[in-house]
C-alpha cells in the first residue's frame, strides 16, 4: 500500500513540475527563418547565416532550438542562452525576437555557373571591362530528396499499386540580375522576363529544378562589368491547372471497354447469323439433291412412256393391216381405235395440252368424267419446272454459301477487332498510362513533403514555421541583408 501511496505522490509532483514549466516559458506562436548565403562566382558556398525571427505571447522568458552556432540577439540587448543540444532560451519576455547564428549545413539546392566570352570557358572576374560574346549558363540543382512509398491507381481497372520513389522536395528559384542597358546589348534570356528602369535592365527566371534546371542568358557586352546574381529559395510546388487526368483516362478506357463489348455483341450475332445461313444452305442442298431426283424419276418416266408410245405405234401400224382382212376388220378397227386414243394419252402424259375430243368420248364411254382441266401439264412441263427449281437452287446454294462465307467472316473479323483492338488499347492504355499515374501521385507526394519543409536551422517541433533562402554572388555592393 505505501509503495502505491510513494508511486502516486512522485506522479504528481513530475505533474506539478510540467505545469509549472509550461507557465514559466512564453509560448512561440510562429517562427521564421530567412538563409543570407553568400556564393563565389562559380555558385559555391562561402558562408551562411540565418535570421529567425520568433512571435511569442509577451509572457514568459521564450525559447527556440537550433543548430547555429554564433547565436546572438539581433534586435535587443538579452544575451541568449545557447545550450550544447541546441536549445535556446530569452530570459527577457519579447513579443518579437530575431536571432542570427551561422551555419556550414549544405544548400537544399545548389548552383553552378558557367561564363563564356567568345566562346571561351573564363572567369567572371576576367570579364570586367572587356568587350565580345557573353554567354551565362547556371546550373540549379534540387540536392534534397526523401525516399517515399506512395500509392496510385490503375486505370480501367482501379487497382491499388505501391510504389517507392527517390522524390526531390519541391523548391522554386527566382533567379534576378541587373544589366546596364549601356553595357549589355542583344540580350536573349529564354524562358526569362525583363523590366526596364532608368538605364537598369531587370532580368528575372521563375525556375523549378525538379530535380535540375538550367537558365542561361547571352548578350554583346561593351566594357561590361557583371553584376551580382540573385537566388530567392523558396519550398513550394508551383501551381498546376486542375486536371483530372485519371477522370478523362478511366473515361476513355471505359468507351473502349464499351466498344469491346459492343463487339461482343456483334460478333454473337454474326455467329448466329452464320448458323442460321449454314441451315438454310443445308436446306437448299436437300432442296437442290431431291429436285435432282425428280429430274432423274421424270426423265426415267418419258422413257419409259416413249418406249410405250414406240410399242403402241408398232401394234397400230400392224393393226392397221389387219383391218383390211375380211372377218377379223371390225374387231381390228375397233382396236386400232383404242390403240390411237391409248398413244394420244401416252403422248399427252409426256408432251402436255388440251384434252382431244376423242379422249373426252372415250372416257365418257367409259363411265368416266371429264377432267377438271382443259389441258394436262404433262411431264415435260413438270420436268421443265423441278428443272428451273434445281437450278435456282443451285444458284441459291452459291449465294448462301457467300453469304456464310461473309458471315463467318464478320464473325472472326468482330472478334480479331476485339482481340487486337480494344483489347489491345486498353492493354496499351494501361501500361503507358501506369507511368503518368506514379508520375501524378509522386507529385502529391510531394506537395505533402514540401509542407513539412518549414525550416533549415531549427529543429523539428509543433510550432508553425516558415523559411526562405537567399543566395548572392560576389559583386562588391553592400552586403544583401
Amino acid at each position: 500500500m505505501k509503495k502505491y501511496i510513494t508511486i502516486i505522490t512522485i506522479l504528481i509532483i513530475i505533474l506539478i513540475f510540467f505545469v509549472f514549466s509550461l507557465n514559466v516559458l512564453a509560448r512561440t506562436l510562429s517562427r521564421n527563418e530567412t538563409v543570407y548565403v553568400n556564393l563565389d562566382d562559380q555558385g559555391k558556398v562561402m558562408d551562411t547565416e540565418v535570421v529567425t525571427w520568433l512571435r511569442t505571447d509577451n509572457k514568459n522568458p521564450s525559447h527556440d532550438v537550433t543548430i547555429l552556432k554564433e547565436v546572438k540577439n539581433v534586435r535587443g540587448t538579452d544575451t541568449p542562452n545557447l545550450s550544447p543540444d541546441g536549445k535556446l532560451t530569452f530570459a527577457a519576455p519579447v513579443r518579437d525576437i530575431f536571432y542570427s547564428g551561422n551555419t556550414t549545413k549544405k544548400m537544399p539546392v545548389t548552383v553552378n555557373i558557367q561564363y563564356r566570352l567568345n566562346g571561351k570557358a573564363v572567369k567572371r572576374n576576367t570579364i570586367n571591362g572587356k568587350s565580345g560574346k557573353l554567354e551565362l549558363i547556371i546550373n540549379l540543382k534540387n540536392q534534397n530528396s526523401v525516399l517515399k512509398e506512395f500509392i496510385y491507381k490503375e486505370i480501367g481497372t482501379g487497382k491499388t499499386k505501391v510504389a517507392t520513389e527517390k522524390i526531390p522536395v519541391p523548391f522554386i528559384v527566382m533567379v534576378s540580375t541587373d544589366l546596364d542597358i549601356e553595357q549589355f546589348n542583344n540580350v536573349v534570356a529564354p524562358e526569362g522576363a525583363f523590366a526596364v528602369v532608368g538605364k537598369t535592365m531587370k532580368m528575372n527566371w521563375f525556375s523549378f529544378p525538379y530535380p535540375e534546371a538550367t537558365v542561361k542568358l547571352s548578350a554583346d557586352i561593351q566594357h561590361a562589368r557583371i553584376p551580382s546574381i540573385l537566388f530567392s529559395v523558396i519550398p513550394k510546388f508551383p501551381p498546376l491547372p486542375e486536371m483530372d487526368i485519371e477522370s478523362k483516362l478511366n473515361q476513355i478506357y471505359d468507351g473502349v471497354d464499351q466498344v469491346g463489348a459492343n463487339l461482343v455483341k456483334l460478333e454473337n450475332g454474326a455467329n448466329q447469323l452464320n448458323d442460321g445461313q449454314q441451315q438454310m444452305l443445308a436446306a437448299l442442298t436437300q432442296v437442290n439433291e431431291g429436285t435432282s431426283k425428280l429430274i432423274q424419276a421424270s426423265n426415267a418416266q418419258m422413257e419409259i412412256i416413249n418406249g410405250a408410245i414406240k410399242i403402241n405405234e408398232g401394234i397400230c401400224e400392224k393393226m392397221t393391216t389387219m383391218t383390211k382382212i375380211p372377218f377379223i376388220s371390225g374387231g381390228a378397227a375397233k382396236a386400232k381405235h383404242y390403240l390411237d386414243i391409248q398413244r394420244e394419252l401416252l403422248t399427252l402424259a409426256t408432251q402436255g395440252g388440251p384434252f382431244s375430243d376423242e379422249i373426252l368420248v372415250f372416257l365418257k364411254e367409259q363411265g368416266k368424267d371429264a377432267p377438271p382441266v382443259k389441258e394436262f401439264p404433262g411431264i415435260k412441263v413438270t420436268t421443265d419446272g423441278i428443272t428451273k427449281l434445281h437450278d435456282g437452287s443451285r444458284q441459291m446454294i452459291d449465294g448462301a454459301k457467300k453469304l456464310e462465307d461473309g458471315s463467318r467472316q464478320l464473325k472472326d473479323g468482330a472478334a480479331q477487332i476485339k482481340i487486337k483492338g480494344t483489347d489491345t488499347i486498353k492493354e496499351r492504355m494501361a501500361a503507358e498510362a501506369d507511368p503518368i499515374m506514379r508520375k501524378l501521385a509522386s507529385i502529391e507526394a510531394a506537395k505533402q513533403l514540401v509542407l513539412k519543409y518549414d525550416r533549415f536551422a531549427g529543429k523539428p517541433s509543433p510550432v508553425k514555421s516558415s523559411v526562405e533562402i537567399i543566395m548572392k554572388t560576389p559583386d562588391g555592393a553592400a552586403d544583401i541583408k
